[in-house]
This record gives structure tokens, C-alpha cells and sequence, in this order.
């Protein structure tokens, strides 16, 4: 459905005050995780309501270069995101660059094998060459003087020890309060589909900075996006209401 002149120019103007910020998902109106059906049907729908071929004869030739600079941009972030490998190096782009995940390796551990693999002799080889009723060599002797000393036994206890003291009970803490439902209440994230959201949620933006015109704009979008959707026109119906 073709928009009238009073939407059209409306949403020039919300688009043209931070063009130059703009993504390209952004001009297409639909969030970064769109799919590819979702890219296409979003450039479609503004192709329908927006074409400039569409306002040739309605509007001002000001109002028409207007226009055709703001559609150009719609028709370039398309080109950019219907193709797969360009739409994956733009999603990369957003998400900007990953920090190392690996952890580097300690430094000198290899020095250190190789410093102890050069002066400690093998041990289990001379330990296994000494038999016993044998003299000890001079390398034996150095092993049983490096060897720690056995364990010794603590000394047998009579009294028993001290058993701990009683834990003092510590009263449990009130349960939270349960939060109250609301009879009646809709959320909107459940009332729509995605794209349709997306839109509900800009015109709630417009509506806190009391611009009606283009919270009324956003709310059509919606539902054009999900014609179904009950909520939505009856959001529509309160911004309308004088």
C-alpha cells in the first residue's frame, strides 16, 4: 500500500536527521539477526510504500530529490545484504574484532626440563643397579643421602579432642514478595512478529519524546508488517484518539 504525502515526508524527516549514522540494516528498518527471506521482504515493502516512481506528480521536485537521495540508500544497503558473503563481512564488521581466547604459554618451563634433564642422573636405572648386601656406590650414596627422611608418627593421644561448638541457628531470611500479575496485561512481544516489534517499539520511543505524527507513523508499519495482529490496531486507535 502506497503511503500518503504525510508519511512520506514524515519519514524523511526522521531519516534524514542522522542519515550519515545509519546502518544498513537500519535502512531496511529490521535488526542485525534478519534472515534472508526477512532482508528481501523488508526491501520489498519499502519498494511498495516508498518508490519514488510512486509520488511522481505528488509531491515537490524538493521534496522528490529528497527522496531519491534517501531511497538510494535503502536500494545500496539492500545490494550489500542480499548477498551472503558481503552480509557476513558487514556482521562481522559490527561485531568488531575477538579478543585471544588461547592463553600464551608459561615462560620458561621448557628451560627448566631441559636444565633438569641435563643434571639429575637417571634414577631408576641406579636404583635398580643397587641390590641389597651389595656396597653402595658413590652414586647410590648420593641418592640415599638426597632421599627425605621417613614420616613420623604423632604420638598417641589420651583424652580425645575438643568437639567443636554447637552452630548457632541462624533464622531464614523472609520470602521475597511475589510480584503481582497484572489482569489483562499484553506483552507486546508476544502480540506481534519480529519486524512488526521492531517498528511498535520505535513509535513507543516517538510517543515519550511526543512526537505523534511519527509514533503514529511507526505503528502503520507495524501493521503492515503483522495485519493480524489485534494489538497493534488497537494501538493504533489510542495514538489516534484526539
Amino acid at each position: 500500500m502506497t503511503w500518503s504525502v504525510t508519511e512520506l515526508v514524515a519519514w524523511q524527516s526522521e531519516v534524514e536527521a542522522y542519515a550519515d549514522r545509519r546502518g544498513k540494516f537500519d535502512w531496511l528498518e529490521i535488526p542485525p539477526i534478519a534472515s534472508a527471506t526477512a532482508i528481501q521482504d523488508a526491501y520489498h515493502t519499502i519498494a511498495r510504500t516508498r518508490h519514488p516512481d510512486l509520488f511522481v506528480g505528488r509531491i515537490e521536485p524538493e521534496v522528490m530529490d529528497r527522496l531519491v537521495r534517501m531511497y538510494s540508500r535503502v536500494t545500496a544497503a539492500y545490494a550489500d545484504l542480499k548477498e551472503p558473503e558481503r552480509c557476513a563481512a558487514y556482521l562481522r564488521e559490527l561485531r568488531g574484532p575477538r579478543a585471544a581466547t588461547t592463553p600464551p604459554p608459561l615462560h620458561g618451563q621448557a628451560p627448566l626440563a631441559r636444565r633438569l634433564g641435563a643434571t639429575l642422573p637417571p634414577m631408576r636405572s641406579e636404583i635398580s643397579s643397587h641390590r641389597p648386601g651389595t656396597p653402595a656406590t658413590a652414586t647410590t650414596a648420593r641418592i640415599e643421602r638426597f632421599a627425605p627422611p621417613p614420616p613420623t608418627r604423632p604420638a598417641p593421644t589420651t583424652a580425645p579432642p575438643p568437639s567443636p561448638p554447637a552452630p548457632v541457628p541462624v533464622p531464614a531470611p523472609p520470602p521475597a514478595p511475589t510480584p503481582r500479575q497484572v489482569p489483562g496485561e499484553i506483552d507486546p512481544a508476544h502480540a506481534m512478529n519480529a519486524r512488526a516489534l521492531a517498528y511498535y517499539r520505535r513509535a513507543e520511543g516517538a510517543q515519550h519524546t511526543g512526537d505523534r505524527a511519527v509514533a503514529l507513523l511507526h505503528i502503520k508499519m507495524a501493521i503492515a508488517a503483522d495485519p493480524r495482529s489485534t494489538f497493534l490496531r488497537a494501538a493504533l486507535a489510542e495514538l489516534s484518539r484526539p
